[in-house]
């Protein structure tokens, strides 16, 4: 969180990665450090002992996707 605000204030692109148990945590985080309009990706939380190597690897192309689409973003 901290590293993404301070790339924000710094005019940098960042994207803060969260799991969804955590994501209204994570909002109020970045607003409280005072970020006007974060830019948070909030995905399914991670099971890789209960998923094969290919569902896995689906889940990181769809976060991976996620992320370029908000970096992209006009």
């Amino acid at each position: 969180m901290r590293d993404a605000y301070a790339a924000w204030k710094r005019g940098l692109p960042a994207v803060v990665l969260v799991h969804e148990p955590f994501a209204v945590l994570a909002r109020a985080q970045v607003q409280a450090l005072g970020a006007v309009d974060p830019t948070i990706l909030v995905y399914r939380q991670d099971a890789p002992a209960l998923e094969s190597d290919e569902q896995s690897a689906v889940k990181a192309q769809v976060v991976a996707e996620g992320i370029v689409d908000l970096l992209t973003r006009q």
